[in-house]
C-alpha cells in the first residue's frame, strides 16, 4: 500500500497499538508511546524519505515504527529510550554532525547544499519538539511537523537549532 510519509503524525493509531520503548527495555523513560515523544523519529524517518535513503512506497517496509525498531535493535537508545543521533550511521550512509544557530544564512546554505537536516522548536511542557526541514521559501521555509504536517517555519515563535546531519560512503 501507498503511503505518503509527509501524512505520517506522532499521534497516528498504527504507530501507537503498543508501546515503541517497551517499560521493560527501558525503565527510566518518561515516555513509552510515539503519540507522547514521537516527534524525532517520525521526523527523522520523513528525513530519511527525503535525503532518498528510505522508500516509503510500502509502509509494511519502512514507518516510523519500523525506524524505531531498528534503533533499538541496533543499540542507539539509552535505557531513558533517549536517542543518540550520533549512531544513526550504524544503519544509514549518514552522520550527525551537530547542531548549528537556525538563521535564513544557515537554511539557505543547508537548502542550496541539500544537507539533511531536522529543526528543534520549543514543545509542550517546554520539551524540544523536532521538525523536518523539508523546502526553502522566498522568506521562509516550509517544514514537516510530525504532530501537524507541512507547516511554515514562521508559523512557531521561535526556534532553538538545527541538528545537521551530513551524507556518507555507504558502508558494505
Amino acid at each position: 500500500m501507498k503511503q505518503d510519509y509527509l501524512n505520517w503524525r506522532q499521534t497516528d493509531p498504527r504507530f501507537n497499538l503498543k508501546e515503541a520503548w517497551p517499560s521493560k527495555k527501558f525503565p527510566l523513560a518518561d515516555y513509552h508511546y510515539f503519540r507522547d515523544c514521537g516527534c524525532l523519529i517520525c521526523s527523522l524517518a520523513v528525513l530519511l524519505c527525503l535525503c532518498g535513503l528510505e522508500n516509503a512506497d510500502d509502509e509494511s517496509r519502512f514507518n516510523p515504527l519500523i525506524l524505531n525498531r531498528r534503533l533499538i535493535d541496533c543499540g542507539a537508545f539509552d535505557t531513558k529510550a533517549d536517542l543518540d543521533l550520533s549512531q544513526i550511521n550504524k544503519l544509514y550512509p549518514l552522520e550527525y554532525t551537530g547542531a548549528i544557530e537556525c538563521s535564513d544564512t544557515s537554511l539557505r546554505f543547508l537548502s542550496e547544499t541539500h544537507t539533511p537536516c531536522l529543526i528543534t522548536v520549543p514543545g509542550k511542557n517546554a520539551e524540544t519538539h523536532f521538525i523536518a526541514f523539508y523546502d526553502l521559501l522566498p522568506g521562509d521555509a516550509l517544514v514537516y511537523d510530525p504532530m501537524n504536517g507541512i507547516k511554515t517555519l514562521s508559523s512557531y515563535e521561535k526556534t532553538i537549532d538545527i541538528r545537521v546531519f551530513r551524507a556518507t560512503e555507504p558502508t558494505a
